[in-house]
């Protein structure tokens, strides 16, 4: 298993107190790679930070020689907070399709909290995922 840094990658959260802050991470297998057990760092917060809504929207369709899964979370915390099993099966990561996980509404991350994507089962051979975040800043 390893853990890769996204292309995309982005820190994020610090701002101003009170305000809706919103932010796209971005897995993209053409730049990410997507090989199972590994791991994708998409964003990490900067600050403590409230989640309001959270949608994952599939912009390029996955695929799979095999049955390949992806789930999106907080490393070391609820790790399919915004992308479970069922959703994140390859069948369901269809263009165009949107995704939303209860969890994903209304969670509290921590400052240094890391998004991650998780390929399981079997290896992804193509698809471009977005995350989209709205929060507001808690410090």
């Amino acid at each position: 298993m390893a853990q890769v840094t996204a292309a995309a990658h982005k820190t994020f959260g610090r701002g101003f107190s009170n305000e809706l802050g919103y932010v796209k991470l971005t897995y993209n297998f053409a730049n990410d790679a997507g090989a199972a057990a590994d791991t994708v760092k998409l964003g990490t917060t900067d600050g403590k930070i409230c989640v309001v809504m959270s949608r994952v929207v599939v912009e390029t369709a996955c695929t799979s020689g095999g049955s390949a899964t992806m789930i999106i979370g907080v490393n070391g915390g609820d790790t399919d907070a915004f992308l479970d099993t069922t959703s994140g099966a390859v069948a369901s990561l269809t263009d165009d399709s949107v995704h939303q996980e209860t969890a994903g509404q209304g969670l509290v991350l921590a400052s240094g909290a890391v998004i991650e994507a998780d390929i399981a089962t079997a290896d992804l051979t193509a698809g471009k995922v977005h995350l989209h975040l709205w929060y507001v800043n808690q410090d």
